[in-house]
């Protein structure tokens, strides 16, 4: 069954924070179409203004297509609100508070990006909630919703299974990304990252201005914060007996808890970090293969070898050579 994703967009949105996830969702309709045969698409795409037609963004130029009104819409499954410097006036419509408490209580996964998080406090859906925005506008938050425990320094949060919220504009596609894990698993979740050139799907824990961090999965697991520190930690032991210790859990429990939550045993998942980590490397660096193995917990040049041929059938030498921006 199709999945209804629609998307609330007004004037003055922040054109990225709609169509950043948007795309996110796109791309996984056409891998699944390609990949899986669906005879439909896994998602439906919408967006939704004030009414049809044209919606000025707040980039000079820029605009979107609304298919239809919100007011027109009755239900969906997941519902996307945007940021952008026109929340303001659109969280003080009285009309569209309560279609989103309407929409909530009909069943509807509500998410928002950047700003959006602000609509959501206007119309309540934050009171008792953990909840996240640009770090530009946590005070603002905690204005409008003073009992919303805030955390400040998050990618994207998880209130529950049907209300998430996301810090500024790339944020919105990490979300997306975390949407489709949960939807589908993490195995598709990182196929598109890296057909996006996002190389890898940040967890909602990461701060929102520290450096770009890789991590697979929910971000109120254990495990997701585990997966955080395994993408630093590349060069030491990150063998089952020792990741289940972190975690403190026995380490069958640990295999099958974290193969149910990425869809990858751990070892599995351990192999791919290291994959991308050295492919990065030679792309982006002159560095020697004995350091980049090094660098990656792979030991040695020969082990960086062995693997570059078995997944990816080529030399790290030719991989350089073909991929290389250095």
């Amino acid at each position: 069954m199709t999945h209804r994703v629609l998307c609330l967009a007004y004037r003055d949105v922040q054109v990225l924070d709609v169509t950043g996830p948007m795309e996110v969702f796109g791309r996984a309709n056409r891998w699944l179409v390609q990949q899986k045969s669906l005879r439909e698409p896994a998602y439906s795409l919408e967006v939704v203004a004030e009414q049809a037609g044209t919606v000025a963004c707040s980039s000079p130029g820029l605009a979107l297509q609304a298919a239809r009104s919100w007011r027109e819409v009755q239900a969906a499954d997941t519902l996307l609100v945007a940021g952008g410097i026109g929340w303001e006036r659109i969280a003080a419509d009285l009309e569209l508070r309560s279609w989103l408490r309407a929409m909530q209580a009909g069943g509807a996964r509500i998410a928002s990006i950047c700003t959006g998080a602000l609509v959501l406090a206007s119309a309540g859906l934050l009171d008792g909630k953990r909840a996240t925005t640009h770090w530009d506008y946590c005070d603002r938050l905690a204005q409008l919703a003073p009992g919303c425990s805030i955390v400040p320094d998050a990618i994207y949060l998880c209130a529950n299974d049907r209300l998430y919220t996301s810090a500024g504009v790339t944020a919105g596609m990490d979300l997306a990304l975390a949407l489709i894990q949960r939807d589908h698993d993490a195995a598709l979740a990182l196929e598109i990252a890296q057909q996006l050139v996002m190389f890898f799907k940040r967890s909602g824990s990461q701060p929102q201005r520290s450096r770009t961090l890789a991590a697979q999965a929910r971000d109120h697991d254990r495990i997701a914060e585990l997966q955080g520190w395994m993408v630093d930690h590349l060069d030491q032991d990150l063998s089952v007996p020792t990741l289940a210790r972190r975690v403190s859990m026995s380490p069958r429990n640990f295999a099958r808890r974290f193969q149910q939550t990425s869809a990858l045993s751990p070892a599995r998942y351990v192999e791919q970090l290291r994959l991308e980590a050295a492919r990065r490397r030679l792309e982006e660096s002159s560095q020697g293969l004995t350091p980049i193995a090094a660098e990656v917990g792979l030991g040695s040049a020969e082990s960086l070898r062995r693997l570059f041929q078995r997944h990816l059938s080529m030399s790290p030498q030719q991989y350089r050579s073909q991929f290389s921006g250095a």
